[in-house]
């Protein structure tokens, strides 16, 4: 018609720009499920204006050329062209029509044609997930479902929250009700792998709030390309390089056997090594590994400290293990194994999901943690091993030092045995320590023997140091070359006691002798402690000193523990166990005012029925003890003040030595060392230490007595100390 104006032409929206054709196909397949579903007719409007959004108005508009050719006429066409919103004014039937009968066949078309893509880096990465958490078809496709409604914003939009949406999706009763409509699977299949699968186990799935569900971080952005392909990386290591050999660890030759049963069995086991940090548990389970030429994968600890990506990483590496050539490692396993809550510990872990795990898992895993009393019984049934590791002692290291030099070569002899006990002795290491010591000197027979001792005692020292933070220069090296029981003021004939006991340790049977107890008694100084150190000395047996700070607990029941854990140490270690402060821990019964104090002294009394082996306590206060346990003792010494005759034996032994030129005492002085009364062995050591660094020709007789004079002087209820005759 002339004159009528020509209705200008607008160029449609295209749909959603995807990433990969695989993207496109899934978000196109969710769109056609929901399509031929109940949502069809009463999300309709929200249904389409997803449709347009993902497909684009170009289809839309070929449709409504055949079902509704006037709207595209109407001025409401033309807003919904410009307009920068989907939302379209359309009946509700024409938008099903639109949808249900128009598109229906083209989306089918296409997503047949997006199938013969090449595959994609999502679908690649899918299908590692798939594969490292065991997940069926079901949870994978539900994976990738919640990673591309969290990517697509138009997904997200729609499928993301029920009143401005489809349904919320983000939902996990919304999911169950209806997750089988969008993947397209019937529902009792998909509700029996969302309850019962993989998908929450593995920590893949995070619950949020009462009954939301979430994608992880991690798994987003690994799907998203970022990051190395070889997802596992994330979760476990494959290095080995420990240099010990199980030999060196000093573990009995039971132990190693029921170790090389397990690790020969074609089955899955759970071993748990526990015990003191620093005491060779990671070391030896690399170890044992090596030696059965088995892939050791350890469990990294995630960088964000989650526990929850800390089970998610256990789970993947079991997963991936190849059972027949690989053992696991999940060191610092404490809050995973440790689900019984106390004073003490918090537990992290559902009980449930340690137990399931330990039955299922399939593989051989060593487990690795400090303490084992906070793990249920439950959870321990299920360990087919468990191997405590304690500090290694003076006599462990000296097995580790021996069994190392052999190794290179060394002949006996080379080093002398006291040389040998001096580094054994001088520097608290473990056997990791040892060797690497020996090593790294690396010894030969023309190696000078004054030189390698001086480097491995550096060596020594500063791993000391460095994993311990002690300062091995501040141990006391005690040497009794100048030491004698003569002189000592006792109730009881030392001599004999020494050689009693000596017998007693190189016949006894650990089995069938009973426990030989002593107590040590007196005021401060009196020689009790020294004493000890130099019975062990003589029969060759570590002392293992435990003080009050070391095994009183402010946890109940801690304290119990810490005195049974001592006695058997020592038992196993043929340590001489040594109590001092006796009166910190034999607390008098009847005078116990709370539970714990009776307790403490039962706890004692016990351990001290069943051990077998040496036992000594010592106390400045007889009085503070529980006199009902003193029966217990084998023995009972006072250690008095020196006598005379013992003022001059020390003297002779400790201050003779440091008198300039060895000028002999006068008469007149060896009386007035006679006449000091309450002298002890602790005055003479004081005094050496005063004039240790002295120059020779500035010590005199006189000079050495005047200082022990004052030592006794500031002594309670003695202001003289002068003169044996006092009443």
């Amino acid at each position: 018609m002339a004159g009528t104006k020509k209705k200008p032409q607008y160029k449609p929206k295209p749909g959603y720009f995807f990433n990969s054709p695989f993207e496109e196909r899934k978000a196109l397949g969710y769109l056609l499920n929901l399509i031929n579903s109940a949502f069809l007719h009463y999300k309709t409007k929200d249904l389409f204006e997803l449709s347009i959004d993902l497909l684009g108005q170009r289809p839309f508009i070929e449709a409504m050329k055949r079902v509704c050719p006037d709207f595209l006429e109407a001025p409401e066409f033309d807003t919904w062209i410009k307009s920068e919103y989907n939302s379209v004014d359309l009946p509700a039937r024409t938008m099903c029509r639109l949808l249900g009968r128009e598109l229906t066949d083209g989306i089918t078309d296409k997503i047949k044609v997006l199938s013969t893509a090449s595959e994609s880096t999502l679908e690649r990465r899918l299908k590692t997930v798939k594969t490292l958490f065991h997940l069926n078809d079901v949870e994978t496709e539900l994976l990738l479902f919640l990673f591309l409604r969290g990517t697509i914003t138009y997904l997200e939009n729609a499928l993301n929250g029920e009143r401005n949406g489809i349904a919320d999706f983000s939902m996990i009763p919304r999911l169950r009700s209806h997750g089988h409509v969008l993947l397209s699977v019937k529902r009792a299949t998909f509700f029996k792998q969302f309850s019962s699968g993989n998908i929450f186990k593995a920590q893949v799935l995070e619950r949020c709030g009462n009954s939301g569900v979430n994608l992880p971080a991690w798994c987003v952005d690994y799907l998203s390309g970022l990051g190395n392909d070889d997802l596992a990386l994330e979760f476990f290591s494959a290095d080995n390089d420990e240099a010990l050999l199980v030999d060196d660890f000093g573990i009995s030759k039971d132990e190693l056997s029921v170790l090389d049963t397990l690790m020969k069995s074609r089955e899955s086991k759970n071993i748990l090594f526990y015990g003191a940090p620093g005491a060779g548990k990671t070391s030896f389970a690399r170890s044992l590994a090596r030696k059965y030429h088995r892939e050791l994968l350890s469990v990294k600890t995630p960088d964000s400290g989650e526990h929850k990506d800390r089970l998610r990483a256990v789970y993947a590496t079991a997963n991936l293990a190849d059972k027949s050539k690989a053992v696991v490692l999940v060191d610092e396993a404490d809050e995973i194994l440790n689900t019984s809550n106390s004073f003490f510990f918090r537990s992290v872990t559902q009980k449930s999901w340690i137990n399931t795990f330990l039955d299922t898992h399939g593989k051989k895993i060593i487990w690795i943690a400090n303490i084992s009393d906070e793990i249920d019984p439950s959870t321990m049934r299920r360990f087919s091993f468990s191997l405590e590791f304690k500090k290694v002692d003076q006599t462990k290291r000296m097995k580790v030092l021996k069994y190392e030099l052999e190794k290179t070569g060394i002949e006996n002899g080379y080093f002398s045995e006291e040389e040998l006990k001096d580094l054994c002795a001088s520097h608290s290491v473990d056997a990791g320590g040892i060797v690497n010591a020996v090593r790294t000197v690396a010894i030969n027979k023309t190696t000078k023997k004054e030189s390698a001792i001086r480097k491995i005692k550096t060596i020594l020292k500063n791993h000391e140091k460095a994993t311990g933070g002690r300062n091995a220069e501040k141990i006391r090296e005690r040497t009794f070359d100048a030491y004698s029981i003569k002189g000592l003021n006792t109730s009881c004939d030392m001599g004999g006691i020494v050689s009693g006991l000596k017998e007693y340790a190189d016949n006894r049977s650990a089995k069938s002798v009973r426990a030989v107890s002593l107590l040590l008694y007196g005021m401060p100084g009196t020689g009790k402690t020294e004493f000890v150190y130099y019975l062990g000395s003589v029969l060759k047996r570590e002392v293992m000193l435990k003080r009050a700070s070391e095994i009183q607990s402010k946890w109940v029941g801690e304290t119990e523990k810490n005195i049974a854990s001592a006695f058997n140490e020592a038992g196993e270690n043929g340590n001489i166990l040594f109590f001092d402060e006796a009166d910190s821990f034999l607390f008098p019964r009847k005078d116990a005012q709370r539970s714990w104090e009776k307790s403490h002294t039962n706890e004692i009394l016990t351990q001290l029925e069943n051990f077998s082996g040496i036992a000594i306590f010592a106390t400045n206060d007889i009085d503070g003890l529980d006199h009902a346990a003193l029966r217990r003792f084998r023995f009972k010494v006072r250690f008095d003040p020196l006598t005379p005759e013992g003022n001059i034996q020390f003297y002779e032994s400790l201050m003779l030595p440091l008198v300039s030129g060895g000028e002999s005492m006068s008469a007149a002085n060896e009386l007035m060392l006679r006449n000091i009364r309450n002298l002890t062995p602790g005055d003479f050591a004081v005094v050496k230490d005063q004039y240790l660094f002295f120059e020779p020709v500035a010590v005199t007789h006189e000079a050495l007595i005047t200082a022990l004079v004052n030592e006794v002087r500031h002594k309670k209820n003695e202001q003289y100390g002068i003169g044996f005759g006092r009443s």
